[in-house]
């Protein structure tokens, strides 16, 4: 339980630690005085954040400092404090009170730590579930399999082997997921997200459990879609060299509130970051 006060959380929080870069409601998904408490446990402390167009940010911070829950608020899946004045923005729409699938279509991908995988399906059946999604035709259509229904389905499978082909899982298309290494899951789970073809992803410990190999594989493949793409990437990673290699901006949590900001080069220097990772004052 943490016995601080607010006053006492913000006077810990570093010299990078300021406002957001843009006004939430500007940004292409943005947040303002979040907050969300678990029973007597805050776990995210009143953040705000403003993500441009186009930027790759990485969330970072030790374990149990908030941030998937920060993630999840931010994509819907769980709600903000009710007695809170909470906004969350996504391209300058308030959506604070929408669900996770409203997000989804109006363009918010999300990647997940613990893979929430079909594991008994195919890779191309889990990826053309997911987009199956996006673009549904009428019911009576979709169940005749004709005209505007049999256009979108075959619409969306030449996007889902695109997808497939770019992130170089073409030859596993017909494996079945659970029999495959945890490297190529991961790139599963980014198919999936991207089969939605959104503006923001939110990326939630892709890189967990990978070798370096897979590792340099999964950076690879977001920096294209970064910089050819211009996709905004959101991420968390606990490897700060991976961090600092790719991230044009770094937010640092601590017990749920923000105790720095800025670019890199600046977060790693700070003194209370250091404190956070090192535990020395």
């Amino acid at each position: 339980m943490d016995l601080m006060s607010a006053d006492q959380r913000t006077s810990r929080r570093g010299s990078l630690g300021g406002g957001p870069k843009i006004p939430p409601e500007e940004a292409a998904l943005g947040c303002r005085n979040v907050n969300k408490t678990f029973g007597s446990l805050r776990a995210v402390d009143q953040v705000s954040l403003g993500i441009e167009a186009g930027e790759w940010v990485s969330i970072v911070g030790p374990n149990g400092a908030g941030k998937t829950t920060l993630l999840n608020i931010l994509n819907g899946f769980y709600s903000p404090d009710a007695d809170a004045d909470s906004e969350v923005y996504l391209d300058g729409e308030e959506v604070s009170g929408s669900p996770e699938h409203y997000r989804a279509r109006r363009g918010l991908g999300r990647t997940f730590q613990g893979l929430e995988l079909f594991e008994e399906e195919t890779v191309i059946e889990n990826v053309m579930t997911i987009r199956a999604v996006k673009e549904r035709p009428n019911l009576l259509s979709a169940l005749l399999y004709y005209g505007p229904g049999r256009q979108v389905e075959a619409e969306n499978m030449r996007r889902v082997e695109e997808i497939l082909d770019y992130l170089e899982l073409w030859e596993y298309r017909h494996s079945t997921v659970a029999t495959l290494p945890l490297g190529i899951q991961r790139r599963v789970d980014l198919a999936r997200s991207l089969a939605l073809e959104p503006d923001v992803l939110l990326l939630d410990e892709s890189m967990s459990g990978l070798t370096f190999d897979e590792k340099y594989d999964v950076i690879r493949f977001l920096s294209d879609l970064h910089e050819e793409e211009g996709l905004t990437l959101v991420m968390i990673e606990h490897d700060l060299e991976v961090v600092t290699a790719v991230s044009d901006r770094m937010v640092v949590l601590e017990k749920g509130g923000v105790i720095a900001r800025g670019p890199p080069d600046a977060v790693t220097d700070d003194p209370e970051v250091a404190r956070v990772y090192t535990g020395v004052d």
